[in-house]
């Protein structure tokens, strides 16, 4: 709690996505990181962020939901990190549009098997708009061996032609006679 007076100190982040990329699996993934001691009920999702019952019954979240953490970077420097975990259903985008007003950054996830979505593009449109720092995260690269049952370099194409079309968006987008 001593770290929210430092605001030198905290960092906001969105992690945004299209629906099932994975959002809240990430969170859940950094939050099991920094309390090992967190025990799992039956070996089945946790989903921390996913707080009312609808979310819990539908296995998709509805509303922007921050988990505070405290994590150090590579210099073994403290942050107060402020994620955000926004519903990847385009039907709550207004959720997400209020997280980008409120982060210094934002973390967008693109499971790779299906690549880059409408509501991933429309995402990462706002946040260029919003003028935001931008990480791509590719998720579930997993899918691509066990579902697949791709070789290693068809798995490595697939990544290359996830992260060109996200490129060629992003060129698209900032081209002279594209209005952001």
């Amino acid at each position: 709690m001593d770290m929210t007076n430092h605001p030198e100190l905290v960092r906001n982040v969105a992690i945004v996505g299209h629906i099932h990329h994975g959002k809240t699996s990430f969170i859940d993934c950094l939050v099991e990181q920094m309390h090992p001691d967190f025990y799992r009920y039956e070996d089945r999702d946790v989903r921390y962020t996913d707080t009312l019952f609808i979310e819990q019954q539908r296995g998709c979240s509805i509303k922007t939901q921050p988990v505070a953490l405290v994590m150090q970077s590579s210099r073994n420097k403290s942050y107060l990190l402020n994620v955000f975990d926004t519903p990847g259903h385009v039907n709550f985008s207004d959720e997400c549009t209020a997280a980008f007003r409120l982060v210094d950054g934002v973390v967008i996830l693109v499971d790779v098997h299906e690549g880059m979505m409408l509501n991933t593009e429309r995402l990462l449109r706002h946040a260029i708009q919003e003028r935001l720092p931008i990480t791509i995260c590719l998720n579930k690269i997993d899918r691509l061996i066990l579902e697949l049952k791709l070789p290693p370099a068809d798995a490595y194409a697939k990544l290359k032609f996830t992260l060109d079309q996200i490129n060629n968006f992003v060129q698209y987008v900032f081209r002279p006679n594209n209005e952001i």
